[in-house]
């Protein structure tokens, strides 16, 4: 397994919706996530083109981009001042750190808004998907909302098809919240891709095969 360093500044106490919301604070979908991508051959992500959707912190999408990938990191509008402030703590925007070595290759990341279901997603995912992303990652974006924001599994799986090609693979994780849950967030994703597959917890490293936390993989 690889290992990376990383800042990573969140912010708890905005979790209520008039707040940052839920993506104010880091949830377990996101270590197991990044433990998994940390378990794949070094070279797996290097120049590749990444999304994050849903990013919060950024946890993710900030890891791919130190295994050298460019990456874009998107959440609602709130959330942007965290997220362009992560990226820069860990110098991974347009100003490489003083004391990196040039001959590595370096990966980077961006920020962009999107919040699927809005007026506007779609012509959002079109201008994004002219990128052409070799991978799209999202984690716990299907959840109850107590203050009444809860997402919409079709909503967010139109923004992940949208945002693929024939050749995108998506990694989504989803915490086991119950059946009701789980059915929607299945139906929706069989609705949008052809190959949907669950990833087994022995392929993570130990202390990551988390019970309550799936992952998924889906393509086009």
């Amino acid at each position: 397994m690889l290992w990376c360093a990383l800042l990573a500044a969140k912010q708890p106490r905005s979790l209520t919706a008039a707040r940052l919301g839920v993506g104010a604070c880091l949830w377990d979908g996101a270590f197991v996530l990044t433990a998994y991508l940390l378990t794949q051959p070094s070279d797996t992500f290097t120049g590749k083109r990444c999304i994050e959707l849903g990013a919060g912190v950024g946890l993710v999408g900030l890891s791919l981009a130190r295994l050298g990938a460019e990456v874009t990191l998107t959440d609602k509008p709130a959330l942007l001042s965290l997220l362009k402030g992560n990226v820069a703590r860990n110098w991974l925007g347009e100003r490489a750190h003083p004391g990196a070595d040039p001959g590595l290759p370096r990966g980077k990341a961006d920020v962009a808004a999107l919040e699927w279901g809005s007026k506007d997603c779609t012509n959002t995912v079109a201008a994004l998907a002219s990128k052409q992303y070799d991978y799209v990652v999202a984690t716990d974006c299907t959840y109850i909302d107590p203050d009444g924001n809860t997402p919409d599994d079709n909503h967010f799986m139109t923004a992940c098809a949208g945002l693929c090609h024939k050749q995108t693979t998506c990694f989504i994780t989803f915490e086991d919240r119950g059946s009701a849950l789980r059915n929607s967030f299945l139906a929706a994703a069989h609705a949008k891709f052809t190959f949907v597959k669950e990833i087994s917890r022995g392929l993570l490293p130990p202390g990551y095969q988390m019970d309550h936390i799936d992952l998924w993989e889906l393509r086009l």
